[in-house]
């Protein structure tokens, strides 16, 4: 399942169902997956592991240096892929910048064309990075994510889990759970279609409503808000919203009118 035109370094493991394309560059010490696809001009250098019924789309370029001076190109850093993601044409994943650490994709994840992970990214599961989706150095994705073509997200960023940012947003702060962001660091609404879409029933979806209006509308800042959210019981589905605030190192995005974000780069409040 090798063309012959393709480069296979020695040392890659590649499993007898999967295909190498025309032209596909193999350089290093991989290991390739049942059934997992590597189409034509697609280039997997260094130690990079991909599981299953991958596709590996033409031109990407999945496990280069990574872009940060520091780096030392004789040290051993990975890229570790799960199973059932379609990374599309010309998209970049490039491996961990410190000796064995690791840029982490999950499973079921689809990256547009010309979507780009830096260095120690980690994306969680059922995740769409829409066209030219740019995530600067470990930046963390959660799971069930959306994110907009040509939103450009600022390295330890944290996306969290059910979260979209509309096309073109850009964000150095933490975009919360179940939230939807656009502009530059603004959060506009509550993302019901996504909570619908992963099964959150009308009772969740009204807790996550609360906890939602608990931090943005309720005129407490961020501290106050988890202080108020300490002492009520919040549904297991739910819970995991308030963690990830009260472990944000770069600050929650503010509340900002969909009618401002509209009408140019608005930022939100800050606490």
């Amino acid at each position: 399942m090798i063309h012959p035109s393709a480069f296979v370094h020695p040392d890659a493991q590649i499993d007898p169902t999967a295909v190498i394309e025309p032209y596909a560059v193999i350089d290093g010490p991989a290991v390739i997956g049942a059934r997992t696809r590597v189409q034509s001009h697609a280039v997997i250098t260094g130690p990079v592991t991909a599981g299953t019924d991958n596709v590996i789309g033409y031109g990407a370029v999945v496990g280069g240096f990574p872009q940060d001076l520091s780096f030392d190109p004789g040290s051993t850093s990975f890229v570790q892929i799960g199973d059932h993601n379609v990374i599309r044409e010309h998209c970049t994943i490039h491996r961990g910048t410190k000796p064995d650490s690791a840029t982490v994709l999950g499973s079921h994840n689809f990256l547009m064309a010309g979507a780009h992970a830096g260095h120690n990214v980690e994306i969680g599961n059922q995740v769409i990075l829409a066209n030219n989706v740019l995530l600067g150095g470990y930046v963390t994705v959660g799971d069930r994510a959306f994110l907009g073509g040509g939103s450009v997200v600022h390295q330890f960023t944290r996306i969290g889990p059910i979260a979209l940012l509309q096309g073109m947003t850009g964000v150095s702060r933490d975009i919360p759970p179940f939230a939807i962001a656009a502009g530059r660091n603004s959060v506009v609404a509550l993302n019901v279609v996504g909570l619908k879409r992963a099964g959150f029933n009308l009772a969740l979806r009204n807790e996550a409503k609360r906890a939602f209006d608990l931090l943005y509308r309720a005129g407490l800042n961020t501290a106050q808000a988890r202080a108020a959210a300490a002492e009520q019981a919040w549904a297991l589905e739910v819970a995991p919203f308030w963690a990830f605030v009260g472990t944000s190192k770069r600050g929650i995005c503010g509340l900002a009118a969909w009618s401002r974000v509209k009408g140019g780069l608005v930022e939100g409040s800050e606490d």
